[in-house]
């Protein structure tokens, strides 16, 4: 356990091992509320972006902070980069993830129907299927039948129709080593992992939040994913961000919090509470 210090306010109450992957423990960090809570209280999981291969659990610290002193569960969850293993684990990981909590509800005090998810990048492509998808693998016996889908998602330039950035600067700086190789010899792989092709009318309501100068992942393929939403009947606001760039610098005084975390906070209350 670390305890969050007045040196270190933003750290974790607890971190927990909820898997294990071969030789790998799977982390999440977990943030309890501040108070007493009279009922179980709703849990937003955090994935962090970086192209599947890079990035960490760390990034969304201050925000799991600021869930758990607004009454929240909250968990910022590491999963297998794609330096160490292809899709689907990182996928498996996150899923898994929500559905040790869903096990572990009692214990810290969850709402097991209320569960919200933000990422952005990798991690928004990661959120965003686990509000249109059910569980990819239910083989492990400890957590069968669990749910890992989520109640609402928030989703900052995440990628969402994976084929059609076949050809892109992307294929070579991250899908190649994410997916096992190029379109033409993973296409299972790449239509997979799209979240696109799972919308449905049972997807979570999301919140789509992209530059329409983002110039790594392209705009039109949210805007794609946001129509498909739409043609579902299910709730979704897509908010463009012009200036905002790509990436996410995590803390509260850089500009991606600044513009979203204000409209993601109302949109996690307004179906979670």
């Amino acid at each position: 356990m670390t305890p969050a210090t007045p040196a270190n306010p933003n750290a974790p109450d607890r971190e927990v091992i909820y898997g294990r992957a071969g030789d790998i423990d799977l982390r999440l960090d977990l943030y309890l509320p501040a108070m007493p809570v009279a009922r179980p209280a709703p849990c937003v999981v955090f994935v962090h972006g970086g192209g599947w291969n890079k990035g960490a659990r760390t990034a969304f610290h201050w925000h799991a902070r600021q869930m758990a002193n607004l009454g929240f569960v909250a968990a910022s969850v590491g999963y297998r980069l794609s330096g160490t293993a292809k899709y689907p684990a990182a996928l498996d990981d996150c899923q898994r993830a929500v559905r040790w909590l869903r096990k572990h509800a009692e214990e810290f005090g969850i709402d097991t129907a209320r569960f919200g998810a933000m990422g952005s990048s990798a991690g928004g492509h990661l959120v965003a299927c686990l509000g249109v998808r059910e569980t990819r693998d239910d083989s492990d016996a400890e957590l069968r039948g669990l749910s890992s889908k989520v109640q609402c998602v928030v989703d900052v330039h995440g990628v969402h129709d994976i084929p059609l950035l076949s050809g892109s600067h992307l294929e070579k700086e991250c899908l190649i080593e994410f997916l096992g190789g190029p379109l033409a010899e993973c296409r299972t792989a790449w239509e997979d992992a799209s979240p696109i092709r799972f919308v449905d009318t049972d997807s979570a309501p999301t919140m789509i939040i992209h530059d329409p100068g983002d110039s790594v992942v392209p705009y039109d393929d949210s805007a794609k994913f946001a129509a498909a939403l739409i043609a579902a009947h299910r709730p979704v606001e897509f908010m463009p961000a012009p200036g905002a760039g790509h990436g996410f610098v995590y803390g509260p005084q850089g500009e991606w919090t600044k513009k979203v975390w204000p409209v993601a906070l109302v949109w996690l209350r307004r179906f979670l509470l």
